[in-house]
Parts: structure tokens; C-alpha cells; sequence
């Protein structure tokens, strides 16, 4: 009898416990509230990717024409003091530099390496005068003031000779 009442306190405790198992799954040495769902991750975008550098800063464009559907672009090192005009494909400073391709919409040229650039602003200063002397411009209130002209020999002097006015009859 005692093995029956064993048998029976034992079937009764295994269905005890897989009833709780499967149905709460308490965990005796969990912390109360540590089977909460977790919060979703909180993805952040990707931060932008920097803006290409320039591999010589010194590059400038300075000028855009379009002559017979091809354009060229006027680049000047200020390292080396130097420029020139070219076309998509060439290069410049000794193949440092090539044109890849350019945006007429925007006026931005793509170089080689993913370098852009676009026209050069005027810093609006005067450039010096090749001579050194600034360039006076003449007042309107200064006349230009010439000498008389002297006879040649032997001319005679000139006289103008203005008829006098003469009333006509109205003309019917």
C-alpha cells in the first residue's frame, strides 16, 4: 500500500510540475520581472558619409566655355602658379588631376577620385595696372585744351561770310 500511495504521489508531482513548466515557466532563481519582453534595438540611421577631400586644395576652377558640343574648363594650381584649359579626359599637373565628367545644370565638374569642383567666386578686387600708375580717368567738367593753329605761310586767313537773311514772300 505504501507503494501505491508512492507511485501515486509520484505521478501526481511529475504532472504537477510539467503543468507548471510548460505552462508560467517559473524559475525559482530568475529575479521577479526578469521574463519581461525586452524593448525592441533601437537601430539608428548610418551618420552621412563625409565629403570627399580634395586631394590638392590648391586646384580651382576657374572658367566654363562650350565650343562645338564640347566643353572645357579652365583649372589653375595656385601651388604652382600654373593653368590651362581642358576637355573631359584630360589630365593636369602632371596626371594628378583628369576630368571624368561635369554637370551643366549645376556647373560642377567631377575629377578623378571623386573630387568636385565648381566655379571659383571673384573676390571682386582690382587687379594692378601693368605700368604701376593707376589709370587717372578724365573729369567731365576738364576740357581737352589744344593750341591755335598757326597759318601756313603764304595762306590766306579764312574768313567765313554769312549772306544776310533775305524775307520771302510765303509760298501759297
Amino acid at each position: 500500500m505504501m507503494i501505491i500511495q508512492f507511485k501515486t504521489l509520484f505521478c501526481l508531482g511529475i504532472c504537477f510540475f510539467c503543468s507548471n513548466s510548460h505552462g508560467q515557466k517559473i524559475n525559482p532563481f530568475e529575479r521577479p520581472g526578469s521574463r519581461q519582453p525586452k524593448p525592441p534595438p533601437i537601430i539608428r540611421p548610418a551618420p552621412p558619409p563625409p565629403a570627399p577631400k580634395s586631394i590638392n586644395p590648391n586646384i580651382e576652377l576657374r572658367g566654363i566655355f562650350k565650343f562645338r558640343d564640347e566643353w572645357h574648363f579652365s583649372l589653375f594650381n595656385r601651388g604652382t602658379n600654373k593653368g590651362a584649359w581642358l576637355k573631359i579626359g584630360e589630365s593636369f599637373d602632371e596626371g594628378k588631376v583628369e576630368i571624368e565628367g561635369f554637370n551643366p545644370e549645376t556647373d560642377e565638374l567631377k575629377l578623378r577620385g571623386g573630387i568636385s569642383l565648381t566655379l571659383k567666386n571673384s573676390n571682386k578686387s582690382v587687379l594692378p595696372v601693368p605700368s604701376g600708375q593707376p589709370v587717372k580717368k578724365p573729369s567731365k567738367s576738364q576740357r581737352v585744351v589744344t593750341a591755335p593753329r598757326l597759318p601756313s605761310p603764304g595762306a590766306r586767313p579764312r574768313t567765313i561770310t554769312i549772306p544776310a537773311r533775305v524775307n520771302s514772300p510765303p509760298k501759297k
